[in-house]
C-alpha cells in the first residue's frame, strides 16, 4: 500500500516522516545528511516505501511572503522534483506550513525525556512528523506548485 512522506528540509540534515499504508498515521522515519546523494537517497525511499505523494514543509513568515529560507526549501524541492521525474517516479507534491514545527519537535524531545546527544539526530525527523500531521489534518492540501516557484527563484 502506498504511503506520503514529508520533508523537513535543513541545510545540513533532511529529516522525513511517512505515514503508515493507510495514510493516517505520520511518523518520523529517517533523518539523512543533506550531501550530494541526498536526491537519490530520498527516490531510493519513495521506491522501497511506495511513496505516491510527497509533502514539504515551506516557512512562512509573518507577511505571507517568500523568505531567505523558503527560497532555499523552493531550490531544493524543485530540484528534487526534477530528479525524481527523471527517475520515472510518479509522485504528487504538496506544500505544508511548517511554522512551530522543529519548537514543538524539541517540545516533544523533552517530554518524553530524549537524551541531549540524540537530539540533532532525530529531531528533524519528529519535526516532519508534525509537518505530516498538520498535511494529514488539514482539509485543504495545497499541490505545490512548482512553475510558480520557479519563476520565483529565477527573479533572486
Amino acid at each position: 500500500m502506498s504511503r506520503i512522506m514529508a520533508i523537513d528540509y535543513g541545510d545540513k540534515r533532511i529529516g522525513l516522516s511517512l505515514t503508515d499504508p493507510l495514510n493516517i498515521i505520520a511518523s518520523p522515519f529517517q533523518t539523512l545528511k543533506n550531501d550530494s546523494e541526498i536526491f537519490l537517497n530520498i527516490a531510493k525511499i519513495c521506491r522501497e516505501k511506495d511513496v505516491i505523494s510527497i509533502v514539504i514543509g515551506i516557512p512562512s513568515n509573518s507577511e505571507n511572503k517568500i523568505g531567505f529560507s523558503a527560497k532555499k526549501v523552493i531550490k531544493f524541492m524543485n530540484g528534487l522534483i526534477d530528479f525524481l521525474n527523471k527517475e520515472n517516479l510518479k509522485i504528487s507534491f504538496f506544500e505544508q506550513d511548517e511554522s512551530f514545527s522543529t519548537k514543538e519537535a524539541y517540545s516533544t524531545m523533552a517530554q518524553i525525556r530524549v537524551k541531549n546527544k540524540n537530539k540533532k539526530n532525530i529531531v528533524d525527523s519528529i519535526a516532519s512528523a508534525n509537518i505530516l500531521r498538520d498535511f494529514i489534518n488539514s482539509k485543504k492540501k495545497i499541490l505545490y506548485d512548482y512553475e510558480k516557484y520557479k519563476k520565483i527563484i529565477e527573479q533572486g
